[in-house]
């Protein structure tokens, strides 16, 4: 069975194409309306995952192009505040974001096998980073466990941003804390509940200057606290670094960890291995857990 996935963000693209890999489907990716049509005639999918919304405009009048009698089904990923087509016979259903593996899994097998065959099917439970298991297998989505913490050693912030929305798909409260644009980090990570909380070298409205670890701890010491599962993420430690002292920073990262909020939650950190000596990795590994990609 072929899915044509229409999504302009590319971690939503990756793990929506792992997912349905695990399940057996052949996925093909449209980055853009454009393409979809192009791969529409080349790839001749059974089914489409098609966003709401593709690069800042509604994606839906792309239904107008296809053809009723050709059997392909649509599932709409949604933010919720679109108003979608209620009468059209290619639509099968939406999906609301942020979606769960489950969500995905089962829509796609009804809509692209049928419902009674998609019934019988054996369920399964998705590993970001791995492959499916039973049901019945005391397993989790991913291998990332909310109420522990984790350092992901990366150049640039990647997989840390796979784990942001692997956690908000397991109904965590995320606040992704960043230097980078807070658009690109959004755009990059999708999920239209996350915070992300801008870091800048100088004063700039709605922003933190990255000098101020005071400042910085109490905004994220806040969060915490207003949240029922909080995860903080601070997407690429060097800027702070640069911006203070790296004892400066695992300071304030330690005491975020060892009692700077009054309940359960996760931090993740995420820098090049560079930046720390070997002694400042085993400080950190004290309080924190090396996180790894891993493909079975």
């Amino acid at each position: 069975m072929k899915v044509l996935v229409i999504d302009d963000n590319e971690a939503i693209q990756e793990i929506i194409a792992e997912i349905l890999g695990v399940d057996g489907y052949v996925t093909e990716i449209a980055g853009s309306i454009e393409e979809a049509r192009s791969k529409l005639s080349s790839f001749k999918p059974n089914g489409i995952l098609l966003d709401s919304v593709v690069n800042g405009e509604s994606s839906l009048p792309f239904l107008d192009e296809l053809d009723p009698k050709s059997g392909i089904k649509v599932l709409i990923l949604t933010s919720g505040k679109e108003k979608l087509p209620k009468d059209s016979p290619l639509v099968y259903g939406h999906i609301q974001k942020p979606f769960r593996s489950v969500d995905i899994i089962d829509n796609v097998r009804g809509m692209t096998l049928g419902e009674a065959a998609a019934a019988k099917k054996k369920k399964t439970k998705f590993k970001l980073f791995g492959h499916k298991k039973p049901e019945s297998e005391d397993a989790h989505e991913a291998e990332i466990h909310f109420g522990r913490s984790y350092v992901v050693f990366e150049n640039e912030p990647s997989l840390v941003y796979m784990m942001a929305h692997a956690l908000q798909v397991k109904g965590c409260d995320v606040m992704v804390v960043t230097a980078e644009s807070v658009k690109y980090v959004n755009d990059k990570i999708g999920g239209e509940t996350m915070r992300i909380l801008g870091l800048s070298s100088r004063l700039k409205a709605g922003y933190i200057e990255m000098s101020k670890l005071g400042t910085l701890m109490a905004s994220m010491v806040e969060f915490i606290d207003q949240n029922t599962k909080p995860v903080v993420i601070l997407d690429n430690l060097q800027p702070l670094i640069e911006a203070n002292s790296l004892n400066g920073v695992l300071t304030m990262i330690y005491q975020l960890i060892n009692g700077g909020a009054k309940k359960t939650s996760s931090v993740i950190i995420s820098a090049p291995e560079s930046s720390f000596t070997d002694k400042d990795k085993d400080l950190l590994l004290k309080n924190m857990e090396l996180y790894k990609e891993t493909r079975a």
